[in-house]
């Protein structure tokens, strides 16, 4: 199990100290985090590091997942969508009985803890069965401009919370005590840890990639919001005026994700005809970090975006990052300083042409983003983040009690 000395390169004395004061107070609380799976996605990479975080500061946390059907998932893929703006879906009465009963069942299948913490919208309901604990809900998602009649129907639950966290002040949803978290990667995962030359060439030649040419590519769902097709596009403007230039798209199918299957065949359908593409699912986490490493440039052109944790590990490991400026990934991508924002697919080809034709640039950005992410993004942030949320609501409920 890793502790926290295990991240002193990481982190200054005075970050340590501040770390290890916040969790005595704390010591001997349960802290529980809930989502809907255990694998796939940011939210499931940083309760993978998270939760043996606190541990090891001597708190007793654990991590339980939401149990559901296809059904449930389909249904919680809808709000999901609908709370990022696709305004069109319709929801039933069936839908909304189901999705809740499904909570339903798996509330007695939980017990909270000192502290609960519950991320995103599928596990939301589950607050109806809550006891004396304090219960904070987690969203990772961007609500700002939600379907109206479904943040109606969510806000009968979110309003029940002690405490909301939103990645941006942007997404802030006015229904209670709220608090703002970016979040953050692991430096010591096997997705992020450092690699040597040689375990990055045989990843690629494992997939049939070649290792003496130019290689772009993104890696995130396949799914409507990171817009695969979009870097299918952008790749071919690129390959129109750079020739030999490899295109390595990595996507995973998460449990809470029935969507995945049908954009990864859209995804293929648009690559037909083209050499040099390659479409990889479902990779261990250190073949993902070995392909990240052999980018030249890396593309994240998502329409929507909650934070963009795949653009914060591109630039961990020194790549620029071209990127739509949306959500989150505006706070990781300064533009001209650890990467390029680009306004369409056109512009987003254009600055990836830029920086191949300029490696000594590639070098300075990639050497900007790392730096910014060690101040910014690396997961014992979060976990001050976190200590500190936990002490200022215990209080704050000590406090009630006394003036009562």
């Amino acid at each position: 199990m890793v502790t926290l000395s295990d991240y002193r390169p990481f982190l200054d004395l005075r970050e340590i100290k501040e770390i290890e004061e916040a969790a005595n107070n704390l010591r001997g609380r349960e802290i529980v985090h809930i989502n809907a799976t255990r694998y796939g996605g940011g939210v499931a990479e940083m309760l993978r590091s998270l939760v043996p975080l606190l541990r090891s500061l001597g708190l007793r946390a654990r991590w339980d997942v939401l149990e559901g059907d296809d059904r449930f998932f389909e249904i919680t893929k809808r709000i999901h969508n609908s709370l990022q703006g696709n305004l069109e879906l319709e929801f039933t009465p069936e839908m909304w009985s189901h999705y809740l009963e499904v909570n339903r069942r798996n509330s007695a299948r939980f017990e909270e803890g000192d502290f609960t913490f519950v991320h995103d919208p599928q596990p939301l309901p589950l607050v109806e069965g809550r006891g004396d604990g304090i219960w904070i809900w987690r969203c990772h998602i961007d609500p700002s401009r939600g379907n109206p009649s479904v943040l109606k129907f969510l806000s009968r639950y979110i309003e029940r919370y002690d405490a909301l966290i939103f990645s941006l002040e942007d997404y802030i949803i006015p229904l209670g005590r709220t608090y703002v978290v970016h979040p953050t990667i692991d430096p010591l995962s096997e997705k992020n840890r450092d690699m040597k030359p040689s375990e990055v060439e045989g990843v690629l030649e494992k997939h049939g990639i070649d290792p003496d040419r130019p290689i772009i590519g993104q890696v995130s769902r396949y799914d409507p919001w990171k817009d695969p097709l979009g870097v299918i596009r952008v790749y071919r403007r690129v390959k129109e005026r750079i020739g030999e230039v490899q295109l390595v798209m990595v996507g995973s199918s998460a449990s809470d994700d029935p969507e995945s299957s049908e954009w990864y065949e859209l995804t293929s359908r648009e690559a037909e005809g083209l050499r040099d593409v390659h479409l990889l699912t479902d990779l261990p986490d250190i073949e993902v970090n070995a392909i990240q490493r052999s980018y030249q440039v890396a593309l994240q052109l998502s329409t929507r975006e909650g934070f963009g944790l795949t653009v914060t590990e591109a630039m961990w490991k020194g790549v620029p990052v071209v990127a739509r400026p949306s959500g989150g990934i505006k706070l990781q991508v300064i533009d001209g300083i650890t990467g390029f924002l680009a306004s369409d697919l056109d512009d987003a080809a254009s600055k990836v042409v830029y920086l191949m034709k300029r490696p000594w640039l590639s070098r300075i950005l990639g050497q900007s983003g790392r730096e910014h992410v060690r101040r910014n993004f690396l997961i014992t942030r979060l976990l001050e983040d976190h200590l500190r949320i936990m002490r200022d609501l215990h209080q704050g409920r000590a406090g009630q009690a006394g003036a009562g």
